[in-house]
This record gives C-alpha cells, sequence and structure tokens, in this order.
C-alpha cells in the first residue's frame, strides 16, 4: 500500500506543472526580449517568482475540503488558457475576460478543437485525475495551519529575495515591457476575473444618470419634410486595409464601390475587442476618458436619440450590444432557425434585412410599436461580420471567390493565405450586406429621407508578427486591430432636406478620426440638437446649412 504524499510536495509538483507548461507564451516572449547568455539571472528570477506566485497561492487553499477542488479548478483553467495564448497569441486581461464571458454557447462550439482537447487533457484533465486520486496525508488543523503560515511566509520571503537580488534588472524589465504581465499564467486571469467581477457588483446598484435633458430633433420645415429613416450598420472585427476602398489589392468592395459613398480611410477604433469598443463608441465620453463604469453609470448615444423623438431599433446578429441598447427595443436574430439564413446556430447577415421593411412599414418589436404618424426611425444593424477564427463560417459559399480559405478555428494549422482568403471572403460578403442595407433604403426613398452609416468595432490580426485574432491590450496592439472602415452614404432628399454639402464632407475623407467623432456625428448626422454635442468631433459640422448650436 502506498504512503500519503505530503500536501506541501502536492502543491510543489503542480505549481511546477503550471509554471512551466502553462506559460510557454510568457517564457517565449521573455526569452525573445533578453540574452539568456547575458542576463540569466533575470530569466531564473522570473521563473522563481512566478514558480512562488502559483505555489502561495495553492498553499492558501490547501485545507481538505477545499484544496483538491481549487487545485482541479486551477488546472483545467490554466490548461485553457494556456491554449489560447499559446495558439493565437492573445493576451488575457479585464477586456478579453469580458469579451470571454460574453461569449455564446455557439461562439465557444466554434473555438473548440481537437488540440484545445489534448491541452486541456494533457496540461488540466490528466493532472486533475492524479490530484484527485491521490491519497494526500492531511495534517491535524492546528499543526497544518502552522505549516501552511510558514510556507507562506517562505514564498513571500523567496519572492521578496529574488526582487532584492535582481530588483534593477527586473523592475526595468517590467516597466518597459508592463504587457507581459497579462501572459502570466494564472495571475493573468485571476486578477482581471476579480477586477471584472468588482466591478460588476460595485455597479449592481447604479442609477443610471441622463446626459441630456434637452435633445430635441432642429426643426427644418418639418411639416413637408418626409420622417428621416437612417441605418447605422455596425460591423464586426472588420479591419480597414482589406478594403479595396481603402487601397488593397483585392477587390473586397466591388458592389460598395458602385454606391455613391464617401470613406473614410484613416479612422481608429476605442478598443481592440468587443467589449470594450461596443460601449465605448456609444459613450460620449473619449477613449482616453472612458471606463467600464462610466459605460454603465450613464446614458448612451442611442438613449439621446430616443429622447429626440426617434424610434430606435437594435438588431443583433452577434453576442448582444454590450449594455448599449438596454432602453431601446431590442431583436436577438443570432439565435433564429430561418433556414435561408442559419445553419447549425450560425445565422449570416442578410438576416438583418429579414422582414425588415414590415417593421419600417407596420410590424411592432417586443411588443412595442416600432412606427408612428411621419415617426424618425434609426436602426442598428449589429453584423456577425469577420467573427474569427472560423472566418469560412461567416458567408455563403457563393462568396468563397478566393481560394484555398482556412476551413478550421486552428489558424496557425492553415497557411497564411489560406486564413487571409478565408477572412477576405468575409469582407466581401459584408461588401454585399451593406450594399444590400443601401438598397433597402433606396428603395424606401419615397417615403423617407434616408442615409447609411457603417463602421467596425475593431480590427483583426492575421498571422502579422505571428499574431491572430484581437483583443490585445490597446497601448501594444497592432494597427490591424485598431483600424477600421467608416463609410457614410447619403440620399439626395437626405441631403436636400437638410442642407448637406456632400463634397464638403468627401474632402474630410482622409483626416484621421476615430471612434471618438462617432457620437457628435451622429447627432449632426441626425439633427439632433443637445447641449451633449461636441461641435470639435462631428465630421458635419462645418458641412450642413442645419448646424447645430450647442445649448448651454
Amino acid at each position: 500500500m502506498k504512503s500519503p504524499i505530503s500536501l506541501w510536495k502536492i502543491t510543489l509538483l503542480v505549481s511546477l506543472l503550471i509554471a512551466i507548461m502553462g506559460n510557454f507564451s510568457f517564457w517565449a516572449q521573455l526569452i525573445d526580449r533578453i540574452s539568456i547568455t547575458e542576463e540569466p539571472l533575470l530569466l531564473f528570477g522570473f521563473f522563481i517568482i512566478i514558480f512562488m506566485l502559483i505555489n502561495l497561492l495553492l498553499t492558501v487553499f490547501s485545507f481538505k475540503p477545499i484544496f483538491k477542488l481549487a487545485s482541479i479548478i486551477l488546472l483545467i483553467t490554466s490548461a485553457s488558457a494556456a491554449y489560447f495564448m499559446d495558439n493565437y497569441a492573445v493576451m488575457i486581461d479585464k477586456g478579453m475576460v469580458r469579451n470571454i464571458l460574453a461569449t455564446d454557447t455557439h461562439e465557444a462550439k466554434e473555438l473548440f478543437s481537437f488540440r484545445l482537447l489534448i491541452t486541456v487533457l494533457l496540461l488540466g484533465i490528466i493532472p486533475s485525475w492524479l490530484v484527485f486520486k491521490a491519497k494526500i496525508n492531511y495534517q491535524p488543523f492546528v499543526k497544518g495551519l502552522f505549516q501552511k503560515t510558514l510556507i507562506s511566509l517562505a514564498c513571500v520571503g523567496i519572492i521578496t529575495a529574488t526582487l532584492y537580488t535582481n530588483y534593477q534588472e527586473l523592475s526595468f524589465f517590467g516597466r518597459n515591457n508592463r504587457e507581459l504581465r497579462h501572459l502570466i499564467n494564472p495571475v493573468n486571469y485571476i486578477a482581471s476575473i476579480k477586477s471584472v467581477i468588482s466591478q460588476s457588483i460595485g455597479g449592481r446598484n447604479i442609477i443610471v444618470q441622463a446626459i441630456e435633458d434637452d435633445a430635441t430633433k432642429k426643426p427644418n420645415h418639418a411639416n413637408e419634410r418626409k420622417p428621416s429613416l437612417v441605418i447605422l450598420v455596425l460591423g464586426e472585427t472588420a479591419r480597414s486595409m482589406n478594403f479595396s476602398l481603402n487601397g488593397y489589392k483585392r477587390d473586397t468592395n466591388p458592389l460598395l464601390a458602385k454606391q455613391d459613398i464617401i470613406n473614410f480611410t484613416d479612422v481608429n477604433s476605442c478598443g481592440t475587442a468587443t467589449a470594450v469598443s461596443v460601449p465605448c463608441m456609444f459613450s460620449k465620453f473619449s477613449r482616453a476618458d472612458f471606463s467600464y463604469s462610466k459605460g454603465k453609470q450613464y446614458e448612451n448615444l442611442l438613449d439621446v436619440v430616443k429622447h429626440a423623438g426617434y424610434q430606435v431599433l437594435w438588431r443583433d446578429n452577434n453576442t448582444g450590444c454590450q449594455g448599449s441598447c438596454e432602453r431601446i427595443d431590442y431583436e436577438d436574430l443570432a439565435h433564429e432557425k430561418l433556414a435561408d439564413f442559419c445553419e447549425d446556430g450560425n445565422c449570416i447577415d442578410d438576416i438583418l434585412l429579414h422582414d425588415l421593411q414590415d417593421i419600417v412599414d407596420k410590424k411592432s418589436i417586443t411588443g412595442k410599436s416600432m412606427t408612428k404618424k411621419n415617426g424618425d426611425r434609426f436602426i442598428v444593424l449589429h453584423q456577425k461580420g469577420n467573427h474569427g477564427p472560423t472566418y469560412h463560417l461567416r458567408y455563403p459559399k457563393e462568396f468563397e471567390v478566393f481560394k484555398p480559405a482556412c476551413k478550421t478555428n486552428q489558424l496557425r494549422s492553415c497557411s497564411r493565405e489560406e486564413v487571409v482568403n478565408a477572412y477576405d471572403n468575409a469582407i466581401l460578403y459584408s461588401d454585399h450586406f451593406i450594399s444590400s442595407s443601401i438598397d433597402f433604403l433606396k428603395k424606401n426613398e419615397d417615403e423617407y429621407d434616408t442615409a447609411l452609416v457603417y463602421i467596425s468595432d475593431h480590427g483583426e490580426s492575421l498571422g502579422e508578427n505571428n499574431l491572430y485574432l484581437h483583443g490585445l491590450p490597446y497601448m501594444i496592439a497592432p494597427e490591424q486591430q485598431k483600424k477600421v472602415p467608416f463609410i457614410l452614404w447619403l440620399s439626395e432628399n437626405y441631403q436636400q432636406t437638410y442642407g448637406i454639402n456632400k463634397s464638403c464632407i468627401a474632402q474630410k475623407s482622409a483626416t484621421k478620426l476615430s471612434h471618438d467623432n462617432l457620437f457628435s456625428s451622429m447627432l449632426g448626422l441626425l439633427v439632433i440638437q443637445t447641449k451633449v454635442h461636441d461641435d470639435s468631433l462631428d465630421i458635419f459640422s462645418s458641412c450642413s446649412k442645419t448646424q447645430l448650436a450647442k445649448k448651454q
């Protein structure tokens, strides 16, 4: 009969496994940025600190009722985190955790792979099974508590001594490579989860504050004009450099090129992930001033538009509006089972136009009337767009023009050409969808003054510098994850009714813009007068006869 193994030995073994096998991405980045032959102590110092931190964490939970469960959770979660960091070069911070929490079952299914299963099996499930089956020598409570205290003090002492003896090198490297902390497994996701939970708990009792009490649509021959019908197409994971409108070598925008649009060529996103960018871009706050708590605490663009008398609707083919549409009508289409648009839980974006004419004309959403006589309408169409890594699921087969296309979520197993082909096919389909949305508005010009804005939430990495997907901390994210397309279409009637000089706006097409411009520019386009409108951020401000005098 095998004798029981000491508890402290189990914690050391589990800590060693996670420190080495669960941190390949961190060690690879560290080795890439230092000279091992010249700075071996720096590498050793980081190893000791990470090893001792994990051991300290496990020691805190090394009580008989919870130790095995805590170890199993830590092993499986760390193995999953290691898989995504190693295979997609993502970093895990608060934004990434919010993205994970916003992922639905269909998206989770698309991320599943045999390689993920093998990674979790080898680094998580098998070690967890060994821990579960291990006969551990738990000491009496008082004696065990004393031992845990000594071990914890020893861990703290070793970490302190390591920092003290290598302080100059460690602090210098840390200050100049702060982003690497998001690769330290499991510290990265534990700290991020704690922060997200704290913010969520702190936001439970928040009373949403109005940002204005004066929003009105500025009259312009109010008794004569038609009602407005404006669509905002919110793109997903579309990067501007893959739009042929922006000079891309492939013709990914054949239909939009035939539409009378204005294409803005230099636009930065507010974040590198949907959970950050979407609430930020609809907020009155700039990227520099925006925070998760502010996004929850204050009303946003959609609220102001509603206060001004517009009927506002959000139609979604993604994972929701990230809190931005809580006070307007909302329709979730991502989980519909319409054969013409959906297959295996995945719906193409054309579903967003399904029955839209009926909605505009007469039907109701969630029991609330979308229409009223002479009512102005503002509709957000939230695309699935280029959501990865399964780009090939974002478009119908007839749009697979660029071949061969990567048809797996294991992007590293495809050539970069295959990955880009699949991504560009999805851009080609978005070109079709945006153009179809414009055609829809053209069909309604007899009844409405119509306009359309298209803008994406963030971009995407497609293997450049060995990076894939998105979500890197904004400070270090490459341009591919931050540069987004921004397109404007105005009907002739809309231009005439509101005195918009389209040529004047077109002259701004190469101006450096960002999501910061969206809030006030949409107010300008919709001719909504309010004190929260910022003339300096409104791209229409100097190109319209109905300029909005900011209320005092």
